[in-house]
């Protein structure tokens, strides 16, 4: 009897991820209430920032802002700016965008495609036990990995997110989903049976990786019990306004990228708003598209690679001040936005910026252009670490202090060598 790992994939029509372990000492609930955050979202430039726009000249909290970040002026006080932090051993290439959550290559985890489990992805098993949505992946370029090492789509159409979000199921698709939810459950019975089975055939090294795939069908039984247990919970009642436009102004929402950006952040503060979830991950796309915007001439792609030429690092600056404008706005929502509880949601919101591409000119992933808003943080400052030899401070020392801010109660993450709690706690 073979039992291969696309089976055990295609069988409960869902990614099949472990779950956690009891070993990572880890759990949102029964956290402590007082934690300052308990959202997460991760707003992510596929080609990164040309870093002598991005980066401060100078350090702490007299620093003047750069080029690049002046559209974020007004929310200094509630951001933080880092230097030289990056992934130690990730290599250079447009696959190192891929890398920006979990700080590993692919080719490296070969024997261990747990490795690739991505922070969202992480926190999205955390925070996203009570919400409809445990973590929400928007935009292009998915940089999100599964616990099982399986590289997780994303969804750019604005009116898509907005009808998983708000728009209420028929009946008849409800009742041909309840089916569904029926097929995939009898499908984990039979492979269950065939499991049990199998595992009187093999080594204790092979019984190992079963476990393993019969741990995470458990985690899939619970999924689809969740599933079945939102269909009969209506969704939040929200004007689809958000992308039709007002229509007492007579306007119309372009939902065509970019454009479509303030649109996705509109529909991003909304979901956080009505608790859909709390995790989100967002990217922009790379690719060569020729902007609309004036004064563009080339496509994207063509002007990350400048070679340092004047001309086309001008263009490039549209293109990216246009995109921290976009972010701007995102933060001044959050801002502006209250949650159940009347605070204003940035308050309660991690909001981290970056890529996993520090410059795309070069194609190189050292010194990423990394930003950190809100949740409660100690902000103001712009950071910059040593580097030792090729490498900088590791980009997942932040990622141990985002998951102790959001009560995840874990020391290590990926290639970390600490944390940055006494900077930012």
């Amino acid at each position: 009897m073979k039992i291969d790992r696309r089976r055990f994939l295609r069988g409960a029509s869902v990614n099949l991820a472990l779950p956690a372990f009891a070993s990572l000492n880890t759990c949102a609930e029964g956290r402590d209430t007082r934690d300052s955050a308990r959202r997460f979202v991760c707003v992510a430039s596929n080609y990164g920032m040309h870093p002598q726009g991005f980066f401060p000249s100078a350090t702490g909290d007299k620093y003047q802002m750069s080029g690049l970040l002046e559209p974020l002026s007004e929310h200094r006080n509630e951001l933080t700016v880092f230097s030289n932090l990056d992934h130690p051993g990730v290599g250079g290439g447009h696959g190192c965008s891929n890398t920006f959550l979990n700080g590993v290559e692919m080719k490296e985890v070969k024997d261990s495609p747990q490795r690739l489990h991505s922070l969202d992805e992480l926190l999205g098993e955390k925070l996203g036990q009570t919400t409809r949505f445990s973590n929400m992946r928007l935009g292009a370029n998915g940089f999100s990995w599964s616990r099982a090492g399986i590289r997780m789509p994303s969804e750019s159409n604005p009116v898509s997110v907005y009808t998983r979000l708000f728009s209420e199921d028929t009946s008849k698709a409800k009742q041909q989903l309840r089916r569904f939810i029926a097929d995939d459950t009898s499908i984990l019975d039979v492979v269950r049976q065939d499991a049990k089975n199998l595992k009187l055939k093999l080594g204790n090294e092979d019984k190992e990786k079963l476990e393993q795939y019969l741990t995470a069908i458990r985690e899939v039984e619970l999924k689809l019990h969740r599933r079945h247990e939102w269909l009969e919970i209506p969704k939040p009642k929200v004007s689809p306004a958000v992308i039709r436009g007002d229509d007492r102004a007579d306007t119309v929402v372009d939902l065509d990228y970019p454009y479509n950006i303030s649109v996705m952040y509109d529909l991003m503060v909304l979901a956080l708003q009505t608790d859909s979830t709390n995790v989100i991950s967002f990217g922009h796309p790379g690719g060569n598209r020729l902007f609309p915007f004036e004064g563009i001439t080339l496509g994207y792609h063509s002007l990350t690679h400048h070679g340092q030429r004047p001309e086309l690092i001008k263009q490039l600056a549209i293109i990216e001040t246009f995109y921290m404008k976009q972010f701007s706005r995102f933060l001044q929502r959050l801002k502006d936005t209250p949650d159940k509880m009347g605070e204003p949601l940035l308050d309660s919101t991690i909001v981290l910026f970056g890529s996993g591409m520090g410059n795309a000119s070069t194609h190189s992933s050292r010194n990423l252009p990394i930003m950190l808003a809100g949740g409660g943080f100690q902000h103001g400052q712009h950071h910059r670490f040593e580097r030792t030899g090729y490498d900088g401070r590791p980009l997942s020392n932040l990622f141990v202090t985002i998951l102790h801010q959001l009560g995840v109660e874990q020391d290590d993450f990926s290639t970390s060598s600490g944390n940055l709690d006494n900077l930012l706690i």
